[in-house]
């Protein structure tokens, strides 16, 4: 009989407690992989390690008697969380399809809400990581802009302010379901800006093929690749930008949805939040061995840093 488990499917929670609650040598030897890919080894070139106890999480070499820090130089360095409430943490929020609020890490974990923000927002990096290493390459493209109502700070009410959004996907064939996509804020929706982003974020050739909604913002990108630039009977079933627009609709129900708005400092955050989950849809059970490798190429972001990177994101992509 064939197995009813998709092999897409990822590994399911049952599993991640098995393995990980009450197991303290399982949790240490998850991050141990992040820290050191190919097992523990000290300066000296020592394998051997044993566990300090009077300080958490510190591993001492037998031969040198050096101490190691097991977040040592990675995004988690100021962890106060225990082992096992981190990696449960961190399979809850990669692993769901849609996005994962703090309230439910709170609920979830038994946390209190300001860990549960930090860890929420820390994922999200380790995300923004994964895009950032990651360029569309195919000979179809879709491309379109669109806008994300934001919580307002200086307006009372349901006042929101507008952030345009520049999506990207690619397809194996023309006005095929997509393969990957990239969310990009943008400042102003002008063809300048539209195709410089465009080329940033897409591999593009003279075979490379555009669809665009008949707007003039991508008839600059005409001298590098083909561009159908003609206007769309949005009413017309499986119109030429049909995906793009689906990805659209879900990506706002998500992050209004799911997070009821979210602030325009930190919405860069949660759109490549939203990027990343689409792209790995269909990441089976290397999910977490995944995460492992985002916190082995992260480096420490302590909290004060983190509001300050939310500043930056805010006046670089944000109007």
């Amino acid at each position: 009989m064939k197995s009813l488990r998709n092999r897409n499917s990822r590994e399911s929670m049952l599993n991640i407690i098995d393995r990980y609650h009450n197991n303290e040598e399982e949790c240490v030897n998850f991050f141990i992989s992040a820290k050191w890919p190919s097992g523990f080894e000290c300066e000296c070139g020592c394998h051997e390690y044993y566990m300090l106890n009077t300080r958490k999480n510190v591993l001492v070499c037998k031969h040198s008697g050096k101490q190691h820090y097991l977040f040592a130089g990675t995004i988690f360095q100021d962890n106060k969380l225990p082992l096992f409430k981190l990696i449960l943490g961190l399979y809850l929020f990669f692993t769901n399809g849609k996005g994962f609020t703090a309230v439910e890490l709170c609920d979830q974990l038994c946390i209190n809400y300001k860990s549960a923000c930090l860890l929420a927002n820390k994922c999200r990096y380790l995300m923004t990581l994964s895009n950032a290493k990651h360029t569309l390459k195919s000979l179809f493209y879709e491309s379109d802009v669109f806008s994300i109502g934001t919580r307002s700070k200086d307006k009372p009410g349901k006042a929101s302010e507008q952030q345009n959004v520049q999506i990207v996907l690619s397809t194996k064939t023309e006005n095929e379901y997509p393969e990957f996509v990239k969310l990009l804020p943008i400042k102003e929706e002008t063809a300048k800006i539209c195709s410089s982003t465009f080329t940033k974020c897409a591999y593009v050739s003279k075979d490379s093929v555009l669809n665009a909604d008949g707007t003039r913002m991508f008839n600059p990108l005409k001298k590098v690749m083909k561009v159908i630039n003609e206007k769309i009977n949005y009413n017309e079933k499986g119109h030429r930008l049909n995906y793009t627009h689906i990805i659209i609709g879900n990506v706002k129900n998500n992050i209004t949805g799911i997070y009821h708005g979210v602030d325009k400092s930190v919405l860069p955050l949660y759109l490549w939040e939203q990027e990343w989950r689409f792209n790995h849809r269909r990441t089976g059970v290397s999910i977490m061995s995944k995460v492992i490798s985002y916190i082995s190429e992260s480096k420490p972001i302590p909290r004060k840093q983190m509001q300050y990177l939310k500043a930056a994101y805010s006046n670089l992509y944000c109007e």
